[in-house]
């Protein structure tokens, strides 16, 4: 037998499911910024708001359980199991599992995490009478649920079956050398940034400035009834706009900013490819800050 063994739990659902969703708010996000743009007068723009924040924080939250359902593997070994969910890796060395079981086979299985969706059944839950389970799982079905220490965990192979029986020939063959003890979580990346003094300081400069340009917008937008955005060739100006329509700079920019977060956020998690964080996170910056000399030229 092969003393190493990878599996998969199903994907081809979850992606869909994950696609669609990005769609339909990416879609709702368009519409949202479309009736910014045509609104009127500042009441109109309550409902076409919501839809875009719904876009801007619901999308990169999707991305990244999207990211983690592709890059999800459960590996056995002799020396133990591991078990990838995008940032997320435990190492479980095999002197430390206890029993590896079909969530059928137990007398009460965990309960699922309250918020799960087709290829996405991640988060922790605790038994009622035992320790904390986590969910590294793309569906409900087929569960198994590995027992280590004071913690399990569930998982969902696409074949639960022969992942067990895989388990116990591997036990039968003995550990020559455990696997050592690892437990990375996508908090540790966050905990790696605040302590980078520099990066933090992009963030935070980038935040910084998208805030000043909401409120500046929103400041200006009850004080001037039209706002004319440049010229034409002849030098005449643009027929004038509703002022509330100024809300489509802060939006783009945010877009833009939160775009250069995200991916930032992957881009740094690679040493090699952390001056490109750095380019990422000071471009922020110096949009913002064409964005704010535009609304200056704009008013003036």
């Amino acid at each position: 037998m092969e003393e190493s063994r990878v599996f998969y739990p199903p994907k081809r659902t979850g992606t869909v499911v994950h696609i669609l969703l990005m769609a339909l708010l990416s879609a709702a996000g368009a519409w949202g910024i479309w009736g910014v743009s045509t609104a009127q007068v500042t009441p109109q723009l309550l409902p076409y708001l919501t839809l875009i924040v719904l876009f801007l924080v619901s999308v990169p939250y999707l991305f990244y359980r999207l990211y983690g359902l592709h890059r999800s593997t459960y590996e056995l070994e002799r020396g133990g199991i591991s078990l990838g969910w995008g940032w997320r890796l435990e190492i479980l060395p095999m002197d430390q599992i206890k029993w590896v079981h079909r969530v059928e086979d137990l007398e009460v299985p965990p309960q699922p995490p309250a918020l799960h969706w087709p290829g996405s059944v991640i988060g922790i839950r605790r038994f009622q009478r035992g320790p904390e389970v986590e969910f590294l799982a793309s569906s409900l079905r087929n569960l198994v649920v590995i027992a280590a220490g004071q913690r399990y965990y569930a998982i969902s192979p696409a074949n639960p079956d022969e992942f067990i029986s895989s388990y116990h020939q591997l036990i039968e063959l003995g550990s020559l050398a455990p696997l050592q003890a690892e437990s990375v979580r996508p908090a540790l990346v966050v905990s790696e940034i605040i302590g980078d003094r520099l990066i933090l300081g992009l963030i935070l400069a980038g935040g910084f400035l998208n805030i000043t340009l909401l409120v500046w917008t929103l400041l200006t937008i009850p004080s001037r009834e039209t706002v004319s955005l440049g010229f034409t060739t002849t030098g005449v100006p643009h027929a004038p706009l509703q002022s509330v329509q100024l809300i489509l700079l802060p939006i783009i920019n945010t877009t833009a900013y939160l775009a250069n977060l995200v991916l930032g956020l992957f881009l740094y998690r690679n040493p090699e490819n952390r001056g490109l964080t750095y380019i990422l996170w000071g471009g922020s910056i110096f949009v913002a800050l064409l964005f704010h000399i535009g609304m200056g030229l704009i008013l003036r």
